[in-house]
This record gives C-alpha cells, sequence and structure tokens, in this order.
C-alpha cells in the first residue's frame, strides 16, 4: 500500500511546486506561490508520507506546502473538512467521513486562490468483527475458551488483510488468515477466568478492538484451585457441601484454607449425640414401631439436616435420596417406620466403615456397597416391588429402574432381556408381620431361600446364577445369611465389571452437576469417570471424586458460583444453617414448623415427586429465576415466613 502511494506521490510531485489553479506569480521577491506538496496522518500508525485515514472520518491530518492563508477552506473529495490550524506551511485539519478509496485533496485560500493534488489521499475502511467463536474444544461456537487455552479460535469479519495481527489482552498471537472475512488463531493460557479484549490490526495500522470480547473460564478445570478461601468462596463452597454456614465457621475455614476445609468437611467423625436427641422426637414410638406417622420420619431427619455438626453428612445423603428417589406417601402405615433406616442408610455412605449408625457399619464412600445395600434396603424393596418378586413371579421394577436410573442411565447398556434376567436375579423377600397379625402389627421384610431363583441366567452377556451382591446382610432371621451361596454373582458387581464406562460416567456426572453446576460438559464427567473406575484401591469409591470436585478450579469459576437455582429444602435448611435461628425452642416443635412450611412449598423429604427424584428448577421462558413447586406450576403467594415467587 505504502509503495502504491510513494509511486503516484511521484507523479505529482512536480505539480505541486507551481499553483494549480489562478495561483500568484512567484519569483524573486515576488508573492509567496500557494502550494500543496504533501499530507501526512498523525493519528495513524503509518508516519510520514503515508496518507491513510479511516472511512468513519476524525484523523488528524497535515497538509504541507506554502502559501496558506488563515481562513482557507480544505477538502477532501467534495466534503469540507474541519481546519484546525493554519499556518504559511502547514494547514492542520480533522479529517471527514469518506467512502474507501482515493479522492483529491484541495485548498483554496480566502481570496479564491486554489490547489489540488489528485487521488492523494485514500480513505481506508478498518476491518470489522461480526463474530468471535471456538472452533475445538469445549466452548465450541462460544466466545469463551478454557483457561488452559489450547483451542482454536475464529474471528469472522472483514478486511483482514495480509500481514493482518491479532492481539489476546497483551499478547500477540500467531494467525492463519483464511481469506479476507476469515481469521483463526491458538488461543493462549491464562491463570485465572478474566475477560479480555481482542484486538485486529491491519497492515496499515488501522485496528478494531472488541472490548472484553474473549471470556476465559475455569469451569473445565479439575485442576486444584488456590487453598486461599474468601468469604465469598468460602460461603459458596459451605452452601455447596453444607446447605451453608454462619460467619463464624466461615471465618474458620478461610483461617484453614481449602485443602484443610474439604478434607475436614468429607472425612468427618460421625456424631452419635446429634443422631441420639433426633431420635428423641420419636417419643415412645421408635423404630421399628407399627402406625409411626410419615412426618415423624422427615422432621428426624430435618433435625439432623439443620443440626448435624457435620453438614457433608446430609449434604450427600441429600444428594443420594434425590438419586434413589422414594416417598413415604403411599406406605403401608405399619410400614412407614422403614423410611427411618432407609434415611440411616443414606446417612451411612459418607461414614467411616469403623463407626456404626443404628446398629449399622459406615460404607465410606463405596459405591459398590451404597447400591447393594439400596438394593436390599426394606423402604426400596416395598416401593419398588421387590417384596412381591419371587422365582414364580419376578418383577421388574427394580431391575429396570436400578439400570435406569441408579447405574447406568435410560437404555444405556441393557436390553429388556437384560431386564427380564435380572429381575429373576432379584427375588426372594417377602413381606411378614412379627405378631399376631393383629391391625397394630408390625411389618417386615424377610429374605426366604424358597422365593429366589437360582437357575443360570444371562445378564450383559454374562451366564451365571446371580443374585443380590454379598455386602449387606438380608433381613432375615438369620443375619449370617448375606446371599444365597448358590449365587455366583451379584447383579451391581456384574454391572459394574461389563458396563464400567457406562456407569462411571452416570454417576460422575450427577455428582459434578449437583455440586458444580448443570449441564456439565463431558471433558469433566470423563475425567471423574476415569478416575472412578480406575483399577486400584479406590475403585468405584466416591471420596476421591467429591473431593477432585471440591477442590477444583470448577468448583469456584463464575459458572459454578452462580449456576444452581436452591430447592425449597436447600433454601430452608441453608437459611437456618447460616444464621443458626431456632423456629422454636422445643426441637419438636421448631421440626413441626419447618415441616409445615416445607409442605406448603411442594416440597419434603422423603417424599419425592416421582420415582426419578424432584424435577430441577429451571429458568422459565420470560422471567426471572424463582422457586418452582415440582412438578407443578409456580407460587405466589407468601407461605408462613416464607416467600416463594416466579421473579419477574
Amino acid at each position: 500500500m505504502k509503495t502504491r502511494w510513494i509511486g503516484r506521490g511521484a507523479v505529482f510531485l512536480a505539480a505541486l511546486i507551481a499553483p494549480a489553479c489562478g495561483g500568484g506569480g512567484g519569483g524573486g521577491g515576488g508573492p509567496i506561490v500557494l502550494a500543496l506538496q504533501g499530507i501526512s496522518v498523525s493519528t495513524q500508525a503509518q508516519g510520514p508520507l503515508s496518507p491513510f485515514g479511516t472511512t468513519a472520518g476524525g484523523d488528524t491530518a497535515v497538509l504541507s506546502g506554502s502559501g496558506f492563508e488563515v481562513g482557507l477552506t480544505a477538502r477532501f473529495g467534495a466534503v469540507a473538512a474541519a481546519v484546525v490550524q493554519v499556518t504559511p506551511n502547514q494547514v492542520r485539519v480533522t479529517t471527514p467521513a469518506g467512502v474507501e478509496g482515493f479522492v483529491t485533496v484541495s485548498v483554496t485560500n480566502p481570496g479564491g486562490e486554489s490547489v489540488s493534488m489528485p487521488g492523494v489521499f485514500q480513505y481506508v475502511a478498518p476491518p470489522s468483527v461480526t463474530l468471535l467463536e471456538a472452533q475445538t474444544g469445549p466452548t465450541t461456537g462460544e466466545n469463551r475458551a478454557p483457561i488452559a487455552g489450547g483451542d482454536r479460535m475464529r474471528i469472522v469479519g472483514d478486511r483482514f488483510k495480509d500481514g493482518v495481527r491479532v492481539d489476546v489482552g497483551s499478547r500477540n498471537v500467531a494467525v492463519t488468515r483464511l481469506d479476507d472475512t476469515t481469521i483463526e488463531f491458538t488461543v493462549p493460557a491464562v491463570p485465572d477466568e478474566q475477560a479480555v479484549d481482542i484486538v485486529v490490526t491491519n497492515p496499515e495500522g488501522l485496528r478494531v478492538t472488541v472490548v472484553g470480547g474473549l471470556l476465559y473460564t475455569q469451569e473445565f478445570s479439575l485442576a486444584q484451585a488456590t487453598d486461599v478461601l474468601t468469604q465469598a468462596t468460602a460461603s459458596h463452597l459451605y452452601r455447596r457441601a453444607g446447605f451453608g454456614a454462619p460467619p463464624r465457621v466461615l471465618q474458620e475455614a478461610m483461617n484453614r484454607g481449602l485443602n484443610a476445609t474439604v478434607n475436614g468437611l468429607v472425612d468427618y467423625t460421625n456424631d452419635p449425640q446429634v443422631e441420639a436427641a433426633a431420635l428423641l422426637l420419636y417419643g415412645a414410638n421408635v423404630p421399628p414401631g407399627a402406625n409411626l406417622a410419615n412426618r415423624t420420619n422427615q422432621q428426624y431427619w430435618l433435625y439432623l439436616l439443620t443440626k448435624n455438626p457435620n453438614p457433608f453428612q446430609e449434604r450427600l445423603a441429600w444428594f443420594l435420596h434425590d438419586h434413589f428417589a422414594i416417598s413415604g406417601r403411599d406406605f403401608n402405615n405399619d410400614f412407614t417406620w422403614t423410611l427411618k433406616f432407609q434415611v440411616d442408610l443414606l446417612r451411612r455412605c459418607s461414614m467411616r466403615a469403623t463407626e456404626t449408625h443404628a446398629g449399622q457399619p459406615g460404607l465410606a464412600y463405596d459405591w459398590r456397597a451404597i447400591l447393594a445395600a439400596m438394593a436390599k434396603d426394606r423402604a426400596m424393596l416395598d416401593w419398588l416391588d421387590g417384596r412381591v418378586s419371587t422365582v414364580r413371579a419376578p418383577n421388574e421394577n427394580w431391575a429396570r429402574e436400578l439400570w435406569e436410573l441408579f447405574m447406568l442411565g435410560e437404555g444405556v447398556g441393557y436390553t429388556e432381556a437384560d431386564i427380564k434376567e435380572a429381575s429373576r436375579a432379584f427375588t426372594g423377600f417377602r413381606w411378614i408381620r412379627t405378631g399376631a397379625r393383629t391391625q397394630d402389627d408390625e411389618l417386615e421384610i424377610e429374605y426366604r431361600e424358597v422365593d429366589h431363583d437360582a437357575t443360570d441366567k444371562t445378564i450383559l452377556g454374562v451366564s451365571g446364577r446371580f443374585g443380590y451382591d454379598s455386602i449387606s446382610p438380608f433381613h432375615t432371621a438369620n443375619p449370617s445369611l448375606e446371599t444365597d451361596p448358590r449365587d455366583s454373582e451379584g447383579v451391581v458387581s456384574v454391572t459394574l465389571r461389563q458396563r464400567p464406562v457406562e456407569a462411571s460416567r452416570f454417576i460422575c456426572r450427577k455428582l459434578a452437576e449437583f455440586f458444580l453446576y448443570d449441564d456439565v460438559h463431558d471433558i469433566v464427567v470423563d475425567e471423574l469417570a476415569a478416575d472412578l473406575r480406575r483399577a486400584g484401591p479406590n475403585q468405584w469409591n466416591l471420596r476421591p471424586i467429591l473431593l477432585k470436585i471440591l477442590k477444583s478450579k470448577a468448583m469456584f469459576s463464575s459458572r459454578a458460583m452462580k449456576g444452581k437455582i436452591k430447592s425449597p429444602v436447600e433454601f430452608a435448611i441453608g437459611f437456618l444453617r447460616t444464621t443458626e435461628i431456632d423456629l422454636a425452642t422445643a426441637p419438636g416443635t421448631s421440626t413441626r414448623r419447618l415441616y409445615d412450611r416445607l409442605v406448603a412449598t411442594g416440597q419434603v423429604p422423603v417424599s419425592s415427586s416421582e420415582a426419578g427424584g424432584w424435577r430441577p428448577l429451571q429458568r422459565r421462558e420470560g422471567k426471572g429465576l424463582g422457586i418452582v413447586r415440582a412438578p407443578g406450576p409456580a407460587l405466589g403467594r407468601r407461605v408462613g415466613q416464607w416467600q416463594v415467587a416466579a421473579l419477574p
């Protein structure tokens, strides 16, 4: 471009020595000749003899020559420029807007004397940017990139010339120019989440700046975050890992740092005193007991949810309760006491194996043990009809839901034939009465060998007798009988062995979406799942997965910090834990009041709306975020102390 100008300038330079139109004579001591000798644009980067300006105008141009008089006019093509300063040898102007291409510059003194320089000034349009989006990686199609960098970003616009330059923040990057409208570059890495400017500069020095155009995110990074906890990050951690916490607890967390705080949350010591206090809510009718009101089970857990000094125990149990969704609404009155024991099972999942609750050991985050224990849980056997599944009439409900809702996902890795075969493996439990069959007798479930199908089955391509895994004992008069000795293997263990990828991805996705944010990308899920199924002492143990999630950069990404809508239970428990408010002096009255208010919102523990758990709260079209009754409509009324409404 500059070479072209210099060539054109040489043609006109000689003509500029004499006036072009009318001018006075000149020699010796005669009048000064009006002459236009050159032009430069000082607001661009080209320097002298580089008369380029933007089509938008507004550039400062200096016309050099002789005979310039105050009051002159300067035109760029047919459009007058704003004259800023005049000396006999220089005129400083602000260029008007123009059309891309060469124009004639002319100067006319007040007396009418005029001089012009054809095609001396070139209007050049700056590059434009209409789209900035990733071409590779988890943010494909977005103007975002992981903080680790390495993905390809495409810029779409116009007038990207040979030699175009791209700066990402303060860093120049190598550019691939596909054509005048498209360029690509590889995103450099940055240490933290941030928005950076993208500057595109053509060889003439004309540029366009997209302010904050590229957003860096750490939502995909499972690398450990900085150990420093601030008020904001500590609050966020406790909201996700423990519903919430008062200021004194947050201050302790900030003093300890992220690593020690998360370790303390996950590796807690069980508190039998708080469990004994919760048990008092049953009064004299402690489970197992006949005709026990379901709301008593719910108040028992509400007390633990609000008072347990180990908040992560309740938080993980709440996740598992939504995963293994169950509702006491349809239970026989003589059998609702079993819901208390299911709550205990959920809470034992995170307990150390050396600790016990209600006479049962902790499961130490062992996913296989959790699944097998749930397969024999009395409330679950009733909820999904396992109590009526016999060798003569196998019931498919538990086998179907085990794979569809709890282990693999709907239609993933199994067939209808597999369900039928697995339902034969899950046979052998029956309802019994422990008394004289009066109205107040207690119902119980017992395993009976005669009702179990011990014949050969083919499940997930493997043949064997199969049955329940021998991890947690059957509920039977003979506690030593853990499983039918004729079974070759359990359905849970064969599923984890035959479908390790599907099983690990399923539970890791649910954990990540519970603790991080909705719609977690496959990159995050795959990394967690690979850890979970990797051979070794921690295979199928959730503890390392949870530690990784809670300590990760993704945990404290902007998406995670703002990425979840609280359910009514989470909102209420979080409020009470954060403020340490009791709704009444007596524990029974306090939990009853909390129960009554949660009933009005449509969400109460041990009362899921459907087998798949509570439907997630969502942003409704045209509305803000609100607490939504699941699965019914939004509430717009005041309920006791709680305002539950969709936001406008």
